[in-house]
């Protein structure tokens, strides 16, 4: 099997329509592995990552930033 791993850079995703827009074009594609950099985000829980991924079996892992900018989200499907 060949994962499907996407890589993206998401400039903010505070903004609730932003996540949406991110989900709706996450389940077009039905990625395996998703890397998110630049997400802004202030708190990574269930709630938020089910936000942006529908996917049923996602864990992921969440690097902050040392600075203004360098977060990364890593979600994948389990």
């Amino acid at each position: 099997m060949k994962p499907k791993i996407l890589s993206w850079n998401a400039r903010g995703l505070n903004d609730i329509g932003k996540r949406l827009q991110v989900r709706n074009l996450l389940h077009g594609w039905k990625p395996d592995i998703v890397c998110l950099q630049e997400t802004k985000l202030k708190i990574v829980n269930k709630k938020i990552i089910r936000s942006i991924w529908d996917c049923v079996h996602v864990d992921w892992v969440y690097l902050a930033a040392k600075g203004a900018s360098g977060e990364v989200l890593v979600m994948w499907d389990k």
